[in-house]
């Protein structure tokens, strides 16, 4: 990186829009992944979903040709559903390639519409776009906000308004699409493609919450908009909601309370300002009556926010040295602009906001050599010196700000990528492992299995049902063969009542060893211990062949009470089981509602002191990566690990909430 400060501050400028514009769809690309990762968890579920209702309407007499046709899309889908699974993620990434693609050439929302002629095509194709239409409105309405959050940000990344619901890349019509898309390629026939649309209503369908969140959320790691009450406002304003309050329109404002405050403030003062030499700290030293009630009240309010924010302990001491040297400028902001207060879209508001967040990652001690702190020391330096309210200068210092930690963000996506690769891999191990002890377990708890075949389910089994269920996206035959093995085996070695089951036990029991030796060999089992099981095995097989018929009274009495009493002890280990599971207590919600983008303060005597960000949240929240732009201290924890250091006071989560929204409301409340 270049070693003059005010070099970092010149290349946002410098750096052409056609690049800039391209680094930012860029970005909007790199939330596919994202998608298509949230919808592969749900896809056995929305699978599910759909071959219940096909079968369901297979199940009716009204309409008998319908029932037909959907129980033989019943059967070609429960035969192949991986294959269906596979073709619905790719016809997915291309459609959202495809309206990223649209979204990257339409400069408005007015361009957006995409008209068809109705003269050439079908009847059918018409149909099919207006069950898609209604269902993806029955799903917007349900995530409204969500959905409205994502367009706002997307418009900010691009430098754009808010983008409507028609350019938003991942609005649920275009996952409607790409599913029917899919469907149509896998049924060739072309006889189900309405069926399945009208299978595939809201509550069938992928669950938008999840997904949306985990899009807003890498958005938000990004730095994009984590506050967004301001611009959901600014939305109303443009689209004419905006109520009146005290005979006036609202303007873009931090949230409700602040801004009923402000308005207080403001109305109160209006007759009988405060003076600024009941502060300690004033903001300028404008002679005695030179200034009017307004910009006396509003020097009074910056000179108490100015206070709060230079003794915020959130805030670390450098960046409070910098800040200082913003009055001024500030100053100069507020007496011309009073929307400095009530909106976050102030260039100047948004700089500090930006410098403080920025300011976190900054190490303690080693922050003078940091190109970051060079870049924002080298903004403060032309703001001080040369400050102009209505030259644009702040909007370009923000500008190259943005540019800059968009820079450093890509850069640290590459970086912690093998991290996050890792513990993708160890979240999905640890979910294969807890899977395979639930098939086990499931078999087993009855009582009825041979006390020596159930140690080799819950020990040796296990490992290999862990290693088909981690597998199962690209080999799910591999699952399906190690439970049918493990029933097989289970059912060898209960009781044979006729002789025809003997007999079945015979002639099946060769290919069953086989099957299982080969499954043992890919986990490459202890020989010693391999061949005292298959002893134990062999004695019961023959002890099955040459049982009798016929078992007195006692013997039944004495199986019944052995399968009783095994399964009470199931029971009961489960019960203890579960009294040793870590209560959830507020730690634990705390894990589970933090968002990426939070930053944690680390405390202690280890390598791991210090602000982290949240880089990353695996997809089922087991993992957690933190990173403070410097590869050596970046870090993975579990979630449990992160709910222990909150717990023991090893880590807490600094506020999200904004340093000026936090210092305006102790100024106000001041008064």
């Amino acid at each position: 990186m270049p070693d003059n400060p005010a070099s970092h501050a010149s290349d946002g400028r410098n750096f052409s829009s056609s690049n800039l514009a391209a680094s930012r769809i860029r970005v909007v690309e790199s939330l596919v992944p994202v998608a298509i990762a949230e919808v592969a968890i749900q896809m056995d579920g929305v699978l599910g979903r759909l071959a219940d209702a096909m079968f369901r309407l297979s199940d009716q007499r009204v309409l008998p040709d319908d029932a037909v046709l959907s129980f033989n899309a019943w059967n070609h889908l429960t035969k192949n559903a991986s294959q269906l699974q596979r073709s619905v993620l790719g016809s997915l990434g291309h459609a959202l390639l495809s309206e990223i693609a649209f979204l990257e050439m339409t400069p408005s929302s007015k361009t957006a519409q995409r008209p068809f002629d109705r003269a050439l095509i079908s009847p059918d194709d018409i149909e099919g776009r207006v069950l898609i239409g209604n269902f993806a409105r029955d799903i917007e309405l349900d995530n409204a906000a969500a959905l409205v959050a994502l367009n706002i940000r997307l418009g900010r990344l691009l430098h754009r308004e808010a983008i409507s619901i028609a350019l938003n890349p991942f609005r649920p019509a275009v996952f409607l699409r790409a599913v029917h898309a899919a469907w149509c390629r896998f049924d060739r026939s072309g006889q189900s493609h309405l069926l399945v649309l009208r299978l595939l209503h809201a509550r069938a369908f992928v669950d938008f919450a999840p997904l949306l969140s985990a899009l807003n959320g890498a958005l938000i790691a990004r730095g994009i908009v984590p506050d967004l009450v301001p611009d959901l406002r600014a939305t109303e304003r443009d689209n004419g909601s905006v109520r009146p309050f005290s005979g006036r329109a609202l303007p873009v404002v931090a949230d409700a309370v602040l801004r009923y405050k402000l308005e207080d403030w403001f109305d109160k003062v209006a007759d009988k300002p405060v003076a600024t030499s009941d502060f300690n700290a004033p903001v300028c030293d404008a002679p005695s009556g030179s200034l009017t009630p307004a910009e006396q009240s509003t020097i009074a309010l910056l000179a108490r926010m100015w206070d709060v924010l230079l003794v915020d302990p959130m805030i670390p001491a450098h960046v409070r040295h910098l800040l200082e040297r913003l009055r001024i400028p500030l100053l100069g902001t507020a007496l011309v602009d009073r929307e400095f207060f009530f909106s976050h879209a102030c260039p100047l508001r948004r700089l500090l906001e930006q410098l403080v967040v920025s300011g976190r990652g900054l190490r303690q001690g080693a922050h003078v050599d940091d190109p970051l702190y060079r870049l924002i020391e080298a903004i403060v330096d032309r703001l001080q010196l040369d400050f102009d309210p209505c030259s644009g200068m702040t909007e370009t210092a923000v500008a190259d700000l943005d540019a800059y930690l968009l820079g450093e963000y890509d850069t640290e996506s590459n970086r912690l990528q093998p991290l996050i690769d890792e513990a993708l891999q160890q979240e999905k191990m640890q979910q294969a492992h807890e899977l395979a002890d639930a098939d086990v377990a499931r078999r087993i708890e009855s009582g009825e299995v041979a006390g020596f075949v159930e140690v080799f389910l819950e020990t040796q089994w296990a490992r290999i049902l862990t290693l088909a269920h981690s597998a199962v996206a690209h080999k799910p035959e591999a699952l399906a063969q190690a439970l049918q093995a493990m029933d097989e085996l289970i059912w060898s070695v209960a009781p044979k009542v006729s002789a025809q089951e003997r007999t079945k036990l015979v002639s099946q029991l060769p290919a069953l060893l086989t099957r299982i030796n080969a499954w043992l060999d890919v986990i490459k089992w202890d020989e010693v211990a391999r061949r005292a099981f298959f002893c134990d095995l062999a004695e019961r097989h023959v002890a099955l062949v040459r049982l009798s018929t016929e078992r007195s009274p006692r013997h039944r009495i004495e199986l019944a009470v052995n399968v009783a009493q095994k399964a009470s002890e199931h029971r009961l280990s489960k019960r203890v089981r579960a009294m040793h599971e870590p209560l959830i207590d507020r730690f634990v919600h705390d894990v589970d509602s933090i968002e990426p983008g939070s930053w944690v303060e680390f405390v202690g005597g280890n390598d791991r002191s210090g602000a982290f960000r949240l880089a990353w949240i695996s997809p089922l929240r087991t993992r957690f990566v933190f990173s403070n732009r410097h590869s050596e201290e970046s870090f993975v924890f579990t979630a449990d690990e992160f709910a222990l250091a909150l717990r023991e006071q090893g880590a807490h989560v600094l506020p999200h909430e904004s340093a000026i929204t936090r210092a305006l409301h102790a100024a106000l409340g001041q008064g």
